[in-house]
């Protein structure tokens, strides 16, 4: 998401805030004002949101400033934007110490990628493909600019998208499905995507933006495909040319593909070399290009006013328009041979233009113009002659937020030329009134991610229409005109990564990503798996500790740390005696040290030095670090343990006279400077790594031009070596790309072999570093930001296309791990159940129960080797459980795991209950059956109002055995739970709190019965929780739930009530009352209350194969009911559960317990009544 613009960090960020939500919120004066105006909606939506983060977190920050946008709009103010910081960064990273540029080429990462796979080629080293899995996340896409809805599909569900971080992509079922259509382009940074309706094989592809500021990420050309996508290669006569390199937009000729016209830039960071920005023809499709337009007039910044969108009139394409930022209009009236103003009646031309062209009547132009102070709509119905300004009819929405330098788009409605739609932050209708004014209206978009860059329209069939929208989350589309927003990017996997850790024992994984924060996915997650939002922010390096899959530790920038002790289920702050937190105190990009050979062992960096943590970012304690040689804070500062030796720690920013790298041999301690490089002067770093067997071998990494990349010590940094074959040369001697480099993994069992991740994609030595080339195995040629090796798995974690794993057999051999203990839980049988993964090769080992010796395992020929032990429950209670190895005399205990475990009952058909009584049938703290004020009865209750930071359940502990027809689930309740963001569902990480009805077959995968819900289930819910009332009897409304939608006859389950509520606001709870479960079998056929217990006889008898019998009970009661053969061995429960006074009515059918014919008795049990009669079946 492109950040709200920050305007102050660190402390004054905190005072600002304070200031906002005092002011803003409380402020009855002008939050009335705001109320009255058009940013109503925004408003109650924000403050929502706001409620959600906490008060330093950057969504807080990203909330407030557009709050006091509002805010200062309503009072007729305006605020400035700031950039992000983000390519900030990794420009500054290859600019060497001693210059003020990067010195790389333009065209770079295309020629070093051509170039090392031809010298691959020619050396006729054959790369061996691995099994590479795509592990997602399939929720969460990056930004996404181009656009194409193709023409050929008479169904409109066929799609290009051109994403600025992932490539481009298609889906031909609306994004059900999705395909990357690029995965070895070096450069992934497509903004602009065109087809020629004459022939829609050629597409061509622009790449960089255009907008200037920090966060774009810069191009180099146009690609052109001529097989509809399936392949893509650079045009030649625009590669490494200043001229093209960023495309803001392309436009083809509807009937002719081989006539192009492209708006480009020179981009932020190429004004020392071009400040320019111009439209450039070419008439032979792509072979060369020639310049129709040059724009000469400098604007804000001194920076060349930039042209930033063309498009054609339908129909005909010898009218062109072109929106110029800070001018107005250009005007072709010869196909773009030339160009001319035509801006008559634009009255601001303070930022950028945006234009769309009716439909209806080609004439009648729309322009959407950033504006100053507030967003502008000008309207021409002469072809651009003259223009008008419309006025708003109301108070002034400002749509573009101050923010339409960066997200600006317009279309028109396909069948009312009255009504507009336009992006910004939001997206908002606007409808044409008489006098030139007009009306907007904020658009609720549910789920779809903010920040637009393209609105298309998708004419269906009987004059419907839908819209599809490019934002900086993938793309958005409605389903029905502009109503009923989706977010269909489930698969398309443009997330970019900037740290990742792997479960231990598990293919699951835990990543930071700018904008997005950072995610947790399930076990073996796939390509299009849904991930689990764990931490706001922008999210970066992450450790899942390698022993205790329950802890997890992430953060956002400027060391803002959070960890998990539950699995990811919920974070707290881990920032204990950490003071280095904030803008100028700690780096933007946060780095976090581990090992996984002391997991609780962490380290951090800030403008003091190290920090250190004993117990897993519990608390931390510095190190300090002399300046002279820490240098000042910046996002260049790393930490590396080392994998070899947990005592030798790795940390610095540059290798230069302003800066060294630093190594402790006692575990943090103390550090000591190690000498720089000497063949020559090179700059700030871009990673840390170490070597997985030799403690005194560290490595570090650089991105500069025509500089070594990878200079390696063998002795604790006394010495060092370059292993990219630069030296003081420009050129790599050894294969290696002269490209930015990421990260470096060594392999542990065959360390000979390294693996470098670059900019380009994944390099390879098989000699230690002597030689390199691709590693052409499987993995996509993109930007590899970090690798890490956990067990016999490799991730990787890419800046474009997501995360990506392989396993590698043998690595964990090297080295004895601790065994570990996956996952603790109790089974459907009720036994308890110790999932074990023996991780190292081991002699023996000893699973221990309650501290004492349980069971004894044989000694295994076979590293990650997975075994389950069985432990019968026979008592209520905590239960602990450890395993202990062994291995040539040494022991290595796993971390002691606990669990709360009742006895199970025996499985049956059905179960009701009224909870007039107490009863033993539940477990799970946070529930209670009783009484409560505005309730006549008992009932389950959570606490109200129920806690922040909960996920708490309350489980039925009598299995239920499925039936084939009338398996229902029915209750009474009331839920008053904080409400998601308008338009989330259940899923999506703004559906806030929820309860959820969970079902399981294995007593460890809880299946949701249905969706989870809040109190939008009911309007009447939801009236009660915006009033802060609390629930009532009025409220109770009846749920139902078919056992048969998620589980199958037969299956033995068991059910659970859950509710989650997240750090922030919350409700007043949740009531459940008359619970039934498949009570249909166990009916009540008489209402009235019988005066005494009663079994009666069955009927028929003799039978075959089934039989009614009927049974009475005077009060609510727990009732069993057994069948039993003549020699006392019971056969079958037929009933146990409790019962409200009433005459009942069981059938029994004998055909599923495979009896023989004969004498059987059946027992009721109620209070003190016993009684038992006779049966007989006969086959």
């Amino acid at each position: 998401m492109k950040k709200f613009i920050i305007f102050f960090i660190g402390l004054y960020a905190a005072v600002n805030l304070f200031f906002l939500f005092n002011h803003i919120e409380r402020s009855g004066g002008i939050e009335n004002e705001i109320l009255k105006s058009q940013w109503r909606t925004e408003y109650i939506e924000l403050n929502n949101r706001l409620k959600h983060f906490s008060t330093n977190s950057s969504e807080a920050l990203k909330i407030t400033e557009r709050l006091e946008k509002i805010n200062r709009k309503v009072k007729g103010e305006v605020k400035q934007e700031k950039p992000d910081e983000f390519v900030r960064i990794l420009h500054e990273m290859k600019i060497p110490y001693g210059e003020t540029e990067p010195q790389y080429e333009l065209d770079y990462k295309i020629r070093e990628t051509e170039k090392a796979f031809k010298q691959k080629r020619l050396n006729k080293n054959g790369s061996l493909n691995l099994n590479w899995i795509e592990r997602g996340p399939g929720n969460v896409a990056g930004r996404a600019r181009g656009l194409i809805i193709d023409p050929d599909d008479i169904t409109g569900n066929t799609w290009f998208v051109g994403s600025v971080g992932g490539g481009i992509w298609k889906t031909t079922d609306a994004g059900i499905n999705w395909r990357n259509l690029t995965p070895n382009l070096p450069n992934l940074a497509v903004s602009t995507i065109a087809m020629s309706k004459s022939n829609t094989n050629i597409i061509y592809a622009g790449t960089g933006e255009s907008m200037f500021s920090v966060d774009v990420i810069n191009g180099d050309g146009i690609l052109k495909s001529t097989d509809k996508g399936e392949t893509w290669l650079p045009l030649e006569s625009t590669v490494g040319s200043l001229d093209f390199n960023n495309i803001a937009r392309i436009i083809v000729d509807p009937l002719d593909s081989d006539v192009v016209i492209a708006a480009t830039t020179s981009g932020r960071y190429r004004l020392n070399f071009a400040n320019r920005s111009g439209i450039f023809k070419s008439i032979d499709g792509g072979v060369s290009w020639y310049q129709v337009y040059n724009e000469t007039e400098m604007g804000i910044g001194n920076r060349i006013k930039k042209i930033l969108h063309i498009i054609n009139t339908p129909g005909n394409f010898n009218l062109l328009y072109a929106g110029i930022d800070e001018k107005g209009v250009l005007k072709s009236t010869d196909a773009g041979e030339t160009w001319f103003m035509s801006s008559n009646g634009i009255t601001d031309v303070s930022g950028r233009f945006e234009l769309a062209i009716s439909p209806l009547n080609p004439s009648k132009i729309f322009a959407a113009a950033e504006g100053n102070p507030t967003s502008n709509l000008f309207v021409s119905i002469d072809a651009g002659a003259s223009w008008v300004k419309t006025v708003e009819n109301g108070s002034e929405p400002d749509w573009l937020s101050s923010q339409g330098w960066y997200d600006n788009t317009i279309t028109v409605h396909p069948l009312n030329d009255k009504i507009v739609y336009v992006g910004g932050v939001t997206i908002y209708k606007i409808e044409l009134l008489a006098n030139n004014q007009r009306t907007t209206t904020h658009l609720s978009t549910g789920p779809v991610h903010v920040d637009h860059h393209n609105l298309m329209i998708i004419n269906d069939a009987n004059g419907s229409f839908r819209i599809l929208n490019a934002n900086d989350g993938g793309i958005g589309v409605s389903q029905l005109e502009d109503q009923n927003w989706s977010k269909p990017t489930l698969g398309m996997n443009t997330s970019q990564f900037y740290g990742v850790d792997k479960m231990p024992g598990g293919s699951a994984y835990v990543g930071g990503m700018q904008d997005n924060g950072t995610w947790r996915s399930p076990e073996n997650t796939s390509a299009a798996s849904l991930w689990f939002y764990q931490i706001g922010g922008d999210g970066y390096e992450t450790s899942w500790h390698f022993d205790d899959p329950l802890k997890i530790i992430g953060g956002s920038q400027y060391n803002g740390f959070r960890r998990s002790l539950n699995g990811g289920q919920s974070y707290s702050n881990a920032t204990s005696g950490l003071s280095d937190v904030g803008s100028g105190k700690a780096p933007f990009i946060s780095k976090i040290g581990k090992t996984n050979m002391e997991p609780d062992l962490l380290f951090a960096v800030g403008k003091q030095g190290v920090w250190k943590s004993t117990n897993f970012g519990g608390n931390w304690s510095l190190t300090s670090i002399p300046s002279s040689t820490w240098g000042s804070v910046s996002s260049f500062h790393d930490i590396k343990v080392s994998r070899a030796n947990p005592n030798i720690v790795w940390a610095g920013a540059r290798m230069d006279g302003s800066g060294k790298i630093h190594v402790s041999a006692d575990k943090g301690a103390s550090f000591t400077a190690a000498p720089v490089y000497n063949v020559t002067t090179m700059g700030g770093i871009s990673g840390l790594s170490t070597h997985p067997v030799d403690d005194s071998t560290a490595y570090v990494l650089f991105s500069f031009a025509h500089k070594p990349k990878i200079l390696r010590t063998a002795d604790l940094g006394q010495t060092w070596k370059d292993l990219s074959g630069f030296g003081n040369g420009d050129v790599s001697i050894n294969g290696f790309p002269d490209v930015a480099v990421y990260d470096l993994l060594v392999f542990p069992h065959t360390p000979d072999t390294i693996w470098a991740g670059t900019e380009i994609g994944l390099f390879e030595s098989t000699d230690n570093g002597t030689t390199w080339h691709p590693a052409d195995n499987g993995l996509p040629n993109v930007c590899i930001w970090a690798m890490t090796h956990v067990e016999d798995e490799i991730v990787i974690a890419t800046h474009g296309r997501g995360i990506w794993s392989v396993n590698i057999p043998g690595m964990s051999n090297v080295g004895t791990y601790k065994p570990l203990i996956k996952k603790l839980y109790q089974s459907i049988n009720g036994s308890l159940l110790i999932n074990i993964n023996l991780r190292s090769i081991y002699d023996s080992s000893i699973v221990k129960i309650n501290g004492s010796n349980y069971q004894t395992l044989a000694g295994n020929n076979q590293s990650l080797k997975d075994t389950t032990i069985h432990y019968p429950v026979t008592a209520s209670g905590n239960i602990t459980a450890q395993v202990v190895s062994y291995k040539n005399g040494n022991e290595y205990a796993s971390v002691v795991k606990s669990i709360s475990v009742t006895p199970l009952a025996a499985a049956q058909n059905s179960y009701s209950s009224s909870f007039n009584a107490a009863t033993n049938d539940f477990v799970g703290a946070g529930f209670q059956i009783k009484s409560y004020a505005n309730f006549s009865s008992p009932a389950i209750h959570t606490a109200h109002p129920y806690n922040d930071d909960l996920n708490i359940t309350y489980t039925l502990t009598i299995p239920i055995i499925v039936k084939s027809s009338n398996a229902y689930l029915r209750y009474d309740e009331v839920a008053l739970i904080e409400p998601g963001m308008p338009g989330s569902v259940f899923g999506d990480d703004n559906f806030w709190d929820y309860v959820v009805v969970e079902g399981t077959k294995d007593g460890i995968n809880w299946i949701p019965l249905k969706d989870g819900y809040d109190c939008r289930l009911y309007d009447e819910w939801e009236t009660a929780y915006n009033l802060n009332l609390s629930g009532t009897e009025a409220l109770i409304r009846k749920n139902s739930v078919d056992l048969l939608s998620t589980f199958h006859s037969g299956d033995v389950i068991m059910i659970r009530f859950r509710l989650y509520a997240d750090s922030y606001t919350t409700g007043w709870g949740w009531m459940i009352d008359n619970l039934e479960i498949q009570e249909i079998i166990n009916s009540v056929f008489n209402s009235s209350i019988p005066s005494a217990f009663s079994l009666k006889q069955n009927y028929p008898n003799p039978f075959n194969p089934s039989t009614s019998i009927e049974f009475s009970v005077p009060n609510e009661e727990r009732v069993t009911i057994t069948l039993y053969d003549i020699l006392g061995k019971q056969v079958a429960v037929l009933v146990d559960e409790q019962k409200r006074g009433g005459s009942y009515k069981i059938n029994l059918n004998t055909a599923s317990l495979n009896l023989a014919s004969g004498t059987y008795l059946y027992k009721m049990k109620a209070g003190g009544f016993t009684e038992v009669r006779k049966l007989i079946l006969l086959k």
